[in-house]
């Protein structure tokens, strides 16, 4: 998911892919979107001023998006009129270019810059931005998938073309990292080709009777489409709300759109006075040929093999899923080990034309009350095993949330009610019944790679291509992130300039955050040894700590070194993850009491602290034990902790703040840190 704020450093005036206003800078003198999907769409409600500049199919699309209660509710007959989301406040800002095309936009007098859109084979009307002025230049790519092929069809691009050779420089490329990470899954994908031809020998091997599902959950699976319907001689059924926006992306009249198959009450009057043409449009929609009209791969009718339609809008065939003849197809990024990587909310877009199917969970809490309610619930017992893996699985994993496929939309029928916990119950023992070889579909489902974003290899080759100054990153994960997820690290070699300003800002963070920790792990250590004593001197063995430097003078590795070095394949993990790189080895000895000299002031903390740990080597001197009777502060450490509490209201703010020194009970950590009590005025006559 994008995480993008839409400023661009080289052009301050003007923002792209992300519209609400930011503290500290100007409002925007132009805006730009790069295409629909949800992320890129922040904030965009609400604008009011300037033009929002797009591809023609983005505008047409944007103008006729609805949200999931408006239109379910308009399906069912709730509503009597369409809600639309942006059609009020775009359909005069929204500005559309043509493809391949360098633009002059005025953003104020004697202040212009030129822009060129360029297919980011991502979805339909998705393109890069190409920006030039004042002697800068970036391309700021969205969202993309960056094929050899593609790469290959940009540095052939006039418009690019000087830039490949390398007369002229990217000043910085602002770069779609979902996946930019080293991590296994996330290297290296199959091309689009390769997993639609998997699809298609999943499909032929299906009876000639067989009706698909196809699970197009956000813009982006049109080549599939077309795909299937030229191999199986069979188009696709799409719900009102999907032929209403992509009839949209036609330059056909309502008439000839019906001829075509195509009932949708949709306006595109002005595609047609605007000379605009959207590339997908004949292959979905359809074209004049002639005197007639020749059909697109889209239709409206149900009565066919094909259905890509939203559940809960009516369709007669996929709205229940009782025909067994009915098998699902679902994309996925990569398979790994026979691992899949699940795509479905990878890399925003999120509910866009379908709902996602999953379950919140909530705490721990919660998910132990719905173990329970399982438990007494589910009388298979063999069911009941499954739901209760599959919840303890989420603890196990920190999930909040539980992706049922298409369990809950079966059991809703489309409803937006909450579920009653019978139908959670059921769903959940429906979904646990399916186990990890989705037993219950058997061969009623097909699963196949295609990401709609770029592996690490691709991008490395994308980067390489054009050796840009500096690569700005548009998906972040800044909880998580490390110097292994720099630009520098991670695409370093292929820079023609050593900036990395994203670096330098999350490097700052990151260390603050080190020292943070390093911090309470000294408070920590500096409690434990207050409280350690043996017979005679104790060492504590040195804490070694181990940590990456982005900047250790080591260059990366070239991108046919780096695909050597990561060749073995190991088990898959997320894009925020990375392979450890800090070793930490921490030993010592056991807990032994404390024995403290009694004093009538509270000692003082130390105010100096490292900016770093450090490897250090700490002794602790503690006399031995005598075989005297404890003092009374002796016996007051060693108590119970029933006695303890018996004697909690009794004990004084004196010995409380005294012994929380010690790190005996509560220690200063735990009230926030050391705060003086004593008067400004105290302390002055103390130094006199």
């Amino acid at each position: 998911m994008s995480t993008f704020k839409g400023i661009i450093a080289e052009f301050p005036q003007i923002r792209i892919d992300h519209f609400r206003q930011q503290p500290g800078h100007k409002a925007p003198l132009a805006c730009f979107l790069s295409h629909v999907h949800s992320d890129h769409l922040v904030g965009l409600e609400s604008l009011r001023a300037p033009f929002v500049y797009c591809s023609a199919a983005t505008r047409e699309i944007l103008l006729r998006l609805e949200k999931y209660h408006y239109r379910i509710n308009f399906a069912r007959g709730v509503l009597e009129s369409r809600n639309v989301t942006y059609d009020r406040s775009m359909r005069k800002l929204a500005k559309p270019l043509p493809l391949d095309t360098p633009t002059v936009i005025e953003l104020a007098p004697r202040n212009s810059i030129q822009v060129t859109l360029i297919d980011a084979n991502h979805c339909v009307g998705a393109v890069m931005f190409l920006i030039e002025g004042d002697g800068k230049a970036i391309l700021y790519t969205g969202d993309i998938r960056a094929e050899t092929w593609w790469v290959n069809s940009l540095v052939q691009n006039p418009v690019l073309l000087p830039y490949a050779l390398g007369f002229r420089r990217l000043d910085c490329m602002y770069l779609d990292t979902t996946f930019a990470t080293k991590s296994t899954p996330y290297r290296e994908f199959p091309s689009k080709a390769e997993g639609i031809k998997e699809l298609l020998d999943k499909v032929g091997a299906c009876s000639e009777d067989t009706i698909f599902y196809f699970h197009s959950w956000t813009f982006g699976y049109e080549n599939v489409w077309v795909a299937l319907a030229t191999f199986l001689g069979s188009r696709i059924h799409l719900d009102d709300y999907r032929t209403r926006i992509y009839a949209a992306l036609s330059t056909l009249d309502k008439k000839s759109l019906r001829e075509a198959g195509l009932n949708a009450q949709s306006d595109n009057r002005f595609l047609r006075e605007s000379g605009l043409e959207v590339r997908e449009a004949p292959a979905l929609c359809g074209f004049r040929n002639s005197n007639h009209i020749q059909p697109g791969c889209l239709t409206s009718h149900p009565g066919v093999r094909i259905h890509s339609c939203e559940r809960g809008m009516g369709c007669p065939i996929v709205d229940h899923d009782t025909d067994a003849r009915i098998v699902h197809i679902i994309p996925m990024i990569n398979r790994v080990n026979g691992t899949e990587i699940a795509e479905l909310g990878a890399g925003g877009g999120k509910g866009d034309l379908n709902q996602k199917e999953e379950l919140e969970t909530g705490d721990a809490v919660d998910v132990g009350k719905l173990m329970e309610l399982c438990a007494k619930t589910i009388k298979d017992e063999r069911v009941l095993s499954g739901v209760l893996a599959l919840l303890q699985q989420v603890l196990i994993d920190g999930d909040d949330t539980i992706d049922l496929g298409a369990d809950l939309q079966k059991d809703s029928q489309g409803s937006d009610e909450d579920l009653t916990l019978q139908s959670l119950v059921s769903v959940l023992s429906s979904h646990a019944s399916k186990g990890d070889g989705q037993q219950e579909l058997g061969n009623r489902t097909i699963r196949f790679p295609y990401s709609r974003h770029s592996s690490y290899y691709e991008l490395c080759g994308l980067v390489d291509a054009f050796r840009p100054k500096d690569i700005y990153p548009c998906t972040v994960d800044d909880a998580n992130w490390s110097p292994s997820l720099g630009m520098k690290y991670l695409f370093g070699a292929f820079c023609s300039a050593d900036i990395f300003r994203h670096d330098a800002e999350m490097m700052q963070v990151y260390e603050a955050k080190l020292e943070q920790e390093s911090n309470r792990k000294r408070d920590r250590d500096e409690s434990q040894r207050e409280t350690q004593s043996n017979e005679g001197n104790r060492t504590l063995s040195p804490i070694a700590i181990k940590r990456p430097r982005p900047d250790d003078g080591a260059d990366p590795p070239t991108l046919e070194q780096d695909k050597e070095e990561h060749s073995t394949i190991a088990a898959p993990k997320s894009p925020s993850e990375v392979e450890p790189d800090v070793e930490i080895s921490i030993a010592s000895p056991p807990p032994v009491l404390v024995t403290p000299e009694p004093t009538k002031k509270v000692p003082r903390l130390p105010d100096a602290r490292p900016s770093s740990l450090i490897a250090q080597k700490i002794t602790t001197s503690v006399p031995p034990p005598s075989s005297a009777l404890p003092t009374p502060i002796e016996r007051s450490i060693i108590q119970t902790p029933s006695i303890m509490k018996e004697r909690k209201r009794k004990v004084t703010d004196r010995q409380i703040a005294y012994e929380a020194a010690l790190g005996v009970r509560l220690t200063w950590a735990d009230y926030g840190g050391l705060v003086s009590t004593r008067s400004k005025i105290d302390l002055e006559e103390e130094e006199l």
